[in-house]
């Protein structure tokens, strides 16, 4: 099979299982792939560029894992409409805020609402820089859609700055995205959805799961719900990442905080 920079990793997965095997040697952040629940999820929408980007390497150092068991590489002549997923601005300056969320992850922390309190301090202009193992792109696509520019840089293996601009005032409208495009009001719009779907509805608990598991339980669940059905979720807390993946899906989401630790999320389709 012949392949290049563009080529689809679940493409390559299909043509030759141990390509798993021989992405994931080049960086542990391919680790993930070995997961069937993250490769169902990642494979389909990343292709060898686009892994190489986020682990941080050349899609040369790919191309050559893949070459090692069979695959045949071409030459790769982009189209005349390619466009890269996430360009990045020019950055110029220091920064105006520095955050560095290695050590939330490292805990098994998710540091949006610290991102996002941080972006709060933003004024027109101004940039913050976050300071990550891997490059944000869910984080980088919610603030490009609020007005925000992203650029990227990699001072150091395994080491991503992300520099985040506020390019403009953003009005009444809230910078930070808090409060998502999907949500619940009030208890009585969850109980009206619970209600009206009944024993057409399918139950998972995504709890004991760690990062990114829940968003791709969620999605894989969705991807098999019969017409008419409705995914009813025990979650830790709201996801946030996962807002985009549903809209773009047609979904809607109902939401019932119970405590600190556990949110009832009910996702629908009209």
């Amino acid at each position: 099979m012949k392949i290049n920079a563009r080529t689809k990793i679940s493409k390559i997965i299909k043509a030759h299982p141990e390509a798993i095997e021989a992405i994931a040697s080049v960086n542990p952040h391919f680790q993930k792939l070995k997961n069937p629940f993250l490769r169902r999820f990642l494979a389909p929408r990343v292709t060898v560029a686009e892994a190489a980007k986020i682990g941080g390497v050349s899609p040369d150092v790919l191309l050559n894992q893949l070459q090692a068991i069979g695959f045949e590489i071409e030459e790769d002549i982009p189209s005349a409409s390619a466009r890269p997923a996430f360009p990045s601005a020019t950055r110029t300056g220091t920064p105006d805020l520095r955050l560095d969320v290695r050590p939330d992850i490292a805990r098994g922390e998710d540091p949006f609402k610290k991102i996002m309190a941080a972006v709060k301090q933003l004024d027109e202009g101004q940039t913050l820089l976050v300071i990550n193992r891997f490059e944000p792109i869910p984080l980088i696509r919610l603030l490009r859609q609020k007005g925000f520019t992203a650029a990227v840089e990699r001072p150091e293996p395994g080491v991503v700055h992300t520099y985040l601009t506020k390019r403009k005032a953003s009005g009444d409208e809230d910078p930070a995205g808090d409060k998502p495009a999907i949500s619940s009001p009030d208890q009585s719009d969850f109980e009206a959805v619970r209600n009206r779907f009944g024993d057409q509805m399918k139950t998972i608990d995504v709890r004991h799961l760690e990062m990114p598991l829940p968003m791709v339980t969620i999605l894989s669940e969705l991807e098999r719900l019969p017409p008419g059905h409705a995914l009813f979720v025990h979650h830790k807390k709201f996801p946030q990442f996962l807002i985009p993946e549903l809209e773009s899906r047609g979904f809607r989401l109902v939401q019932h905080p119970v405590d600190d630790g556990y949110i009832q999320l009910i996702i629908y389709k009209e």
